[in-house]
Formats: C-alpha cells, sequence, structure tokens
C-alpha cells in the first residue's frame, strides 16, 4: 500500500486580541479543503474561541485546559497523533493557538513528524497594540517571538497611513520579520489571496525564544447565573487595565435582549450580538499573575452580589 502525502499542517498565532479567530472564520467562509480537521485552544478554563466558530461538528477539536501555550509534549501531540488515527484521515489540519503560545513550538511537531507537512505559520497583529508590546516587559518577548517564528504577517486595525503612528508600526514589523508581512487593515484573505504585498527590507537577527513563561500569565473563568450590568462590568476591567490582557465572554445584559459578545482587546471594549445562542453566561480573562490580577478576579465572581445591592 502506497504511503499517503503528509497532511497540510497551518499554524495560526498571534497575541491575544489580534483577531485570529476571525481571521479562521474568514478562512471557512472561503472554503477550507475537503474534511478539514480544525484544532482550537484557548488559554482560559472556557473555550469562549470555539463558541465563536462558524464551522462546528465532531471534526472539531478543543483543548481547553491551554496546554499548546505550555508544552507541546503531550496533550497537542497526543490529539494530532489521534486525529492522523481517524479513520477519515484529515484533508487539513489548522491550529489557532492560544494568544500566548509560541508557534516556533508548535510548528515543530510538523517538522518532525513523517504524516504532517507545515503549510504555513500565519500571525494576526494588533496593529494598535504595537509600541505597547514591543516595549512591554511583560509581553514584548512572546509578541516578538511569534512574529519572528511566522511566515505571514497579517496586520489589523492600523492608523491612517499619512500618520507618523503607521510608520513606526511598519518600522517595527519590518526590522523584526520584514518578508512575512502580506496584507493590512483587515485583508483577511486566505493565505493564497491576499490582496495587498508592503514593501519589506531584510529580515534582521531573529528573534530567540520567549522568555516568560506559562506562570507568567493568569486567566479567570466566571460562570454567572443572571444577566450582567454592562455599564459595571466595563467600569471594573478598566480599573484593572494594567494587567488585564485580554477579556472575552458571551453574556446576557441587563439593558439588552439576546446574548452579547464581549471581546476586550487592549483599552478597547466591544459589544455584539451573539450570532447563536449563548453556551452559558461566561466571561473569560487573562492577564499578568499577581496580587492585583487575583483581586480582579475576586471582585468578577461578585458582580452579581454588587449589582444586586444597588437595586
Amino acid at each position: 500500500m502506497p504511503t499517503p502525502d503528509p497532511v497540510p499542517l497551518t499554524v495560526i498565532t498571534g497575541f491575544l486580541g489580534g483577531g485570529k479567530t476571525t481571521y479562521l472564520n474568514e478562512l471557512i467562509r472561503q472554503g477550507l479543503p475537503r474534511d478539514s480537521l480544525i484544532v482550537v485552544n484557548d488559554f482560559g478554563d472556557i473555550n469562549i474561541d470555539a463558541e465563536l466558530i462558524d464551522y462546528r461538528d465532531d471534526r472539531i477539536l478543543q483543548l481547553g485546559n491551554g496546554c499548546i501555550c505550555c508544552t507541546l509534549g503531550g496533550t497537542l501531540a497526543e490529539q494530532l497523533a489521534q486525529a492522523m488515527r481517524m479513520e477519515q484521515r484529515p484533508g487539513a489540519i489548522y491550529i489557532e493557538a492560544s494568544g500566548v503560545a509560541e508557534p516556533a513550538r508548535i510548528a515543530d511537531i510538523a517538522r518532525v513528524s513523517r504524516q504532517l507537512r507545515l503549510e504555513s505559520v500565519v500571525c494576526l497583529i494588533d496593529a494598535s497594540q504595537i509600541s505597547h508590546h514591543a516595549q512591554s516587559r511583560y509581553t514584548a518577548d512572546v509578541w516578538r517571538a511569534q512574529i519572528a517564528a511566522s511566515d505571514q504577517l497579517i496586520i489589523n486595525r492600523l492608523p491612517a497611513d499619512d500618520s507618523v503612528e503607521y510608520a513606526r508600526a511598519l518600522d517595527i514589523l519590518r526590522d523584526l520579520n520584514g518578508p512575512a508581512m502580506q496584507a493590512i487593515n483587515g485583508g483577511l484573505q486566505a493565505p493564497s489571496a491576499i490582496a495587498r504585498t508592503v514593501p519589506t527590507t531584510d529580515r534582521l537577527t531573529p528573534v530567540p525564544p520567549a522568555a516568560a513563561s506559562e506562570n507568567s500569565w493568569g486567566s479567570v473563568s466566571v460562570k454567572y447565573a443572571t444577566a450582567i450590568d454592562a455599564a459595571r462590568l466595563e467600569q471594573l476591567l478598566g480599573e484593572y487595565a494594567e494587567v488585564l490582557l485580554r477579556a472575552k465572554g458571551i453574556l446576557e445584559r441587563l439593558d439588552r435582549d439576546g446574548p452579547q459578545v464581549l471581546q476586550l482587546s487592549g483599552r478597547s471594549i466591544r459589544w455584539l450580538a451573539a450570532t447563536r445562542a449563548a453556551a452559558g453566561n461566561h466571561l473569560v480573562c487573562i492577564g499578568i499573575k499577581g496580587e492585583r490580577f487575583d483581586e480582579l478576579g475576586a471582585r468578577l465572581m461578585q458582580l452579581e452580589r454588587t449589582q444586586d445591592s444597588r437595586h
């Protein structure tokens, strides 16, 4: 019996809030190869990302414990090995990595496996956070390592192209990995159909692997029994902006009908109507471990009690 061709593996990476799920959904809408397997991983206890993905059936593999960002030995490697033993072999595999994962480690699985072929490492970047992440002692190492390890950079939310901020953002990315710059401001086409190319320079010395470990990050997952006061929640998240990196949830609000999707990235909070009934009244926050983040978690868990006492 002839040996089957290796299965192409695409890694979708990018720091928290970069736009990975939006990109993956766009790939799904455009049409993935037949029998594709989508591997979704989120750093929190609840896979909120999986609730937002359009493609949902028994071919989606969800890893809820954040192992992809902690270690490659074990959970992810074992799950991929199991996938390759399916009766219907996957036609392609797409991994949406955790926002604090190091894609070089994930890509190594494909490089050492005879059954997998690394197709691409695509990094989604929130341009409004480039200056912050490039200098932050908490996030710079992981953010830079994600960019350096990728062969395609897709850049969202760039400022006006005649601004100083625009030029600075592109200069930082060119220094890190100029040849990989391919699409800007929401150019969420499939890798083979990216429309706009940004002029590149020679890549500089690769950034070493991220120094920050999984011990740098904390997550808190909260499930509410009743609708929440959205204004009070926004105020609370704002009070801890210095340690809060990302918040995502599907929530019932006191002032609106139907489930709402909350997205916090950087200092920006957005609410959108959920496209499907909520699987639960859930919120996941990811941030920098320490007393302040622990305090935020405790206050989030008390939010219902606090708002009840005000009414």
